[in-house]
Protein backbone atom coordinates (compact mmCIF):
# COMPACT_ATOMS: atom_id res chain seq x y z
CA UNK A 1 0.00 0.00 0.00
CA UNK A 2 1.35 3.43 -0.85
CA UNK A 3 2.28 5.90 1.88
CA UNK A 4 -0.44 8.31 0.74
CA UNK A 5 -3.14 5.65 1.02
CA UNK A 6 -1.85 4.67 4.47
CA UNK A 7 -2.05 8.32 5.58
CA UNK A 8 -5.60 8.62 4.24
CA UNK A 9 -6.68 5.46 6.06
CA UNK A 10 -5.02 6.63 9.28
CA UNK A 11 -6.76 10.02 9.11
CA UNK A 12 -10.09 8.33 8.40
CA UNK A 13 -9.65 6.06 11.42
CA UNK A 14 -8.86 9.05 13.64
CA UNK A 15 -11.82 11.09 12.39
CA UNK A 16 -14.55 8.43 12.46
CA UNK A 17 -15.23 8.96 16.21
CA UNK A 18 -15.56 12.71 15.61
CA UNK A 19 -18.05 12.09 12.80
CA UNK A 20 -20.04 9.77 15.06
CA UNK A 21 -19.99 12.40 17.82
CA UNK A 22 -21.34 15.04 15.42
CA UNK A 23 -24.09 12.73 14.16
CA UNK A 24 -25.19 11.85 17.70
CA UNK A 25 -24.98 15.31 19.28
CA UNK A 26 -25.42 17.98 16.61
CA UNK A 27 -27.20 18.62 13.34
CA UNK A 28 -26.02 18.24 9.72
CA UNK A 29 -25.19 21.95 9.57
CA UNK A 30 -22.34 21.63 12.09
CA UNK A 31 -18.69 21.23 11.17
CA UNK A 32 -15.56 20.55 13.21
CA UNK A 33 -12.41 22.42 12.17
CA UNK A 34 -9.17 21.08 13.64
CA UNK A 35 -5.89 22.99 13.39
CA UNK A 36 -2.65 22.74 15.30
CA UNK A 37 -3.82 25.40 17.78
CA UNK A 38 -7.58 24.91 18.21
CA UNK A 39 -10.66 22.80 17.65
CA UNK A 40 -13.78 24.66 16.50
CA UNK A 41 -17.36 23.53 16.21
CA UNK A 42 -19.16 25.83 13.79
CA UNK A 43 -22.73 25.85 12.51
CA UNK A 44 -23.96 27.21 9.19
CA UNK A 45 -26.98 29.45 9.58
CA UNK A 46 -27.59 30.18 5.89
CA UNK A 47 -26.10 28.51 2.83
CA UNK A 48 -27.21 29.44 -0.65
CA UNK A 49 -25.51 27.61 -3.52
CA UNK A 50 -24.82 29.69 -6.59
CA UNK A 51 -23.92 28.50 -10.05
CA UNK A 52 -20.63 29.29 -11.69
CA UNK A 53 -20.14 30.98 -15.04
CA UNK A 54 -18.19 27.99 -16.39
Amino acid sequence: MSKQIEEINSLKELCNPIVDYLKNNYNPHCTVIITDVEIKLVEDKIGIPIGSDD
